[in-house]
């Protein structure tokens, strides 16, 4: 009876490990990608950025002795509907809280496609919530990359009422667990012409259950509309060259 239990415990231990395999969290870098956790997977990202600019300071250790930004929160899968993921995501800068439904509607050996719906609120500086929708698309090519591109709405931002942007990503697998990934955010046409465009560049170690990234951006942000939105805390990224690190922890269940 025991020998039962303990063959009927390692064949549990077993089920996660083999749907593990086939889920994936839907984030590149900040941006939304069109992937899913599978069956009822469950995703911690942790996120954290350094707010001191890297370049020109060597004896702050390239701004790892100052303050950062760090933001937590879990995906689910909702094995029920395929494809149907949940989010709730907090932030320490803005105090932003960020609930998400993202729903993968195309997926075929070289295209997937998603629709997402996000909610956000900021309660600093008199309060900021709207909504982003997004439609991510990934095109795969080859195994080893994949472009993402993602047209957005956002309802509300710090400087305009409302955007139509889109952000866009690749992600190259240059070994078998190690890749390169960027992103770019261009300037939405309604917000001035003195704000930046933003961008990061980063790499990235995987393993079945982990994904541990380090990055360098002069987006501070980590949201939809805070990297898509051009105006982030109402000044925008920094310069192209004054950019941060970084870094992103995920970890699936």
């Amino acid at each position: 009876m025991g020998m039962r239990a303990l063959l009927a415990f390692g064949c549990l231990l077993g089920l996660p490990l083999a749907a593990q395999e086939a889920s994936e969290l839907p984030l590149l870098l900040n941006l939304p990608t069109a992937d899913h956790l599978a069956d009822w997977d469950i995703g911690l990202r942790f996120t954290h950025r350094f707010q001191e600019q890297a370049k020109g300071n060597s004896k702050d250790l390239y701004g790892l002795d100052n303050g950062a930004y760090t933001a937590f929160g879990f995906d689910f899968g909702i094995k029920p509907i395929p494809g149907l993921n949940a989010q709730i995501y907090r932030t320490s800068d803005q105090k932003t809280l960020t609930l998400a439904l993202q729903e993968q509607v195309v997926a075929t050996d070289h295209w997937r496609v998603a629709l997402r719906a996000e909610r956000y609120d900021e309660t600093v500086k008199g309060g900021l919530a709207g909504g982003a929708f997004q439609a991510p698309v990934d095109w795969q090519p080859i195994d080893s990359l994949a472009f993402t591109a993602v047209p957005t709405y956002l309802s509300r931002t710090a400087t305009a009422r409302s955007v139509v942007t889109a952000g866009f990503g690749v992600r190259w697998m240059v070994a078998e667990h190690q890749g390169l990934l960027a992103e770019f955010y261009p300037r939405p046409s309604k917000v001035e012409g003195t704000f930046k465009q933003g961008w990061a560049f980063g790499y990235q170690y995987r393993t079945i259950h982990h994904r541990f990234s380090i990055l360098a951006s002069n987006e501070l942000g980590t949201t939809a509309h805070q990297v898509l939105g051009g105006d982030y805390e109402g000044f925008g990224p920094r310069p192209s060259g004054s950019w941060a690190l970084g870094f992103n922890v995920i970890r699936i269940f």
